[in-house]
């Protein structure tokens, strides 16, 4: 058995399939043969195995780990097209979200490493949930969360997601940016092990407002949230123009110096950033779940399915990164 350098069994992880006409079954089966990856991790992956058998064929690439299959006695699939999504093959891929999650709940898994999902198909399949983060957050009884990208020691959280610009404003409420703020501090302690966070908080307008020149968002909710946090003991401050504290996030200058994480107040403002940081190397992660969560920064890209283009690098990441969460709960665990 090769073990971690704390000489704990290597923790079990499990990576799901995703949508079956996406690249997710792609950069899977390219991660897993990936040796420092298997040497480090006990992984396994939970997808339908006929979909992982035709992938595998079609990339010549084998499937190297154990593969769990939730829909083992469900009736035979119908053929499926690379880059062609399907009501059917969404609810392949919530299978393998939901068994996943049930193992990890249960304590035979450590943890779980996404490949992506359609949205569309996902609705068209009768899931009314904009994505995997909120999906997981009801199959888990979570009710504070934050999604959370990481690119190396650079972090960016969102108060609010998957909602359209014109609805964000009235989103951004003190009592939400509140709890994301605790979350995402809690989240850093526990799964970063990063001692006494420090938080920086975007404004939602330009320059943060201008002193209510271009909204009031900054001094009814947001201000008034950072100040809460603060009489909490939490390091958080801002609110700061969005357009530079990512500047010296990480690194001993500019705007972002010294802070462990951004929240931002919606998608585009946070992952904009998170994506320029490194395309192939972003892990989204959802903090205030119950079970430990990454996944591949990036869609399906049904336009790429099929071909054996993809990049796994998000993915490899988010193994990772789930396996390091892991190992950091159970060293926790074992301080107690």
């Amino acid at each position: 058995m090769h073990l971690p350098t704390d000489g704990r069994p290597r923790p079990r992880l499990l990576i799901t399939m995703g949508d079956p006409a996406g690249i997710g079954p792609e950069v899977v089966l390219k991660a897993c043969a990936v040796r420092k990856l298997s040497e480090r991790f006990n992984i396994s992956v939970v997808g339908r195995r006929c979909r992982f058998e035709q992938w595998s064929a079609l990339l010549g690439i084998p499937l190297g780990v154990e593969l769990i299959d939730p829909m083992e006695d469900a009736t035979e699939a119908t053929a499926f097209s690379p880059g062609v999504s399907t009501p059917e093959g969404a609810g392949e891929a919530l299978a393998s979200i939901k068994a996943a999650a049930e193992m990890c709940l249960s304590g035979a898994a450590d943890a779980m490493a996404t490949a992506p999902v359609s949205k569309v198909a996902m609705t068209q399949y009768g899931i009314n949930f904009p994505g995997h983060t909120e999906y997981l957050a009801d199959l888990t009884g979570a009710s504070e969360y934050v999604m959370t990208f990481v690119v190396g020691e650079k972090r960016v959280a969102l108060v609010t997601t998957h909602l359209s610009i014109a609805d964000v404003p009235a989103a951004i409420t003190r009592s939400l940016v509140l709890e994301k703020i605790k979350v995402l501090d809690r989240g850093l302690s526990e799964c970063f092990e990063v001692a006494d966070p420090r938080i920086a908080v975007t404004g939602l307008n330009p320059h943060a407002g201008e002193g209510g020149m271009f909204g009031d968002e900054e001094a009814v909710a947001i201000t008034p949230a950072i100040a809460d946090a603060v009489a909490m003991g939490i390091r958080a401050e801002g609110p700061f123009p969005a357009d530079s504290i990512y500047c010296g996030l990480g690194s001993a200058d500019g705007p972002g110096a010294g802070f462990d994480a951004v929240l931002a107040m919606y998608h585009d403002q946070g992952t904009i950033a998170a994506k320029l940081w490194g395309f192939s190397e972003g892990v989204n992660v959802t903090l205030g779940l119950p079970i430990v969560r990454t996944s591949a920064d990036h869609g399906t890209a049904f336009g790429l399915a099929g071909r054996g283009e993809a990049d796994p690098g998000s993915i490899i990441a988010a193994i990772i990164l789930a396996g390091e969460i892991a190992e950091a709960r159970a060293r926790a665990r074992a301080s107690m």
